[in-house]
């Protein structure tokens, strides 16, 4: 039985891995899927205060106050800035990461840094317009969950200790539909790096929820001997 954690996108909360976690379930392991704060069902806390920083602590406080360790963190699109901080925070927790189809920043890189410069002044733009200057919103896809985030988490780099972390075993899962946001700049340093898992799964970035199964599937793939 593994341990995992999974950790949502932005914009969603961790109702977007419902049928992910009960597909793993289904097989034996334990299942987190904490939301982050001022998202989903915590969107009642959102304020202009909330950072990054906030968003690792909270996944952080799940994996010390639940006691867990040997965890598998997964995350999605944004959240790869999160399961990065977490784990340079508490790497002797931490058995593997994956990333699937999710940022991938170094020491001192915001979300800011990592997406396109239109992408960046169309978020920027619209908390100035529609925002109060502080909440950016998702493209409308008709799910009223998908919700606003502050534009701080998107704005502050991540600040990394550089604790070592060899024992944790690392996996990209790239999402190969051309919808996919653009992440050649993170397959250039996992694809042929001997230190990565590199695999591919023909869905959009928004995996959870539209191949489930087969995101599953590779989930349970990668889980290490003894995990």
């Amino acid at each position: 039985m593994a341990t995992f954690v999974l950790v949502h996108g932005g914009f969603t909360g961790g109702w977007v891995w419902k049928p992910v976690r009960a597909y793993l379930e289904s097989k034996k392991h334990r299942v987190y899927t904490p939301t982050l704060t001022g998202l989903g069902e915590r969107c009642h806390l959102i304020s202009p205060i909330l950072d990054l920083d906030t968003h690792i602590q909270d996944i952080a406080n799940v994996i010390q106050y639940e006691d867990l360790n040997d965890v598998i963190l997964v995350g999605n699109s944004y959240s790869g800035m999160v399961i990065t901080g977490v784990a340079d925070k508490m790497p002797s927790r931490i058995a593997q990461v994956i990333y699937v189809d999710a940022f991938l920043p170094e020491h001192g890189e915001s979300v800011f840094d990592l997406v396109t410069p239109s992408l960046r002044s169309q978020f920027v733009a619209q908390a100035n317009t529609q925002g109060d200057g502080w909440r950016v919103y998702p493209l409308s896809d008709g799910d009223p969950r998908r919700l606003a985030m502050p534009i701080k988490t998107l704005q502050q780099p991540i600040n990394l200790s550089g604790a070592d972390q060899s024992g944790i075993a690392r996996t990209f899962i790239r999402c190969t539909d051309p919808r996919s946001p653009s992440l050649d700049s993170t397959d250039s340093r996992v694809r042929n790096n001997s230190d990565w898992t590199y695999l591919e799964l023909e869905t959009s970035g928004r995996a959870p929820s539209q191949a489930p199964k087969r995101l599953s599937d590779l989930l349970i793939q990668t889980v290490q001997p003894g995990a």
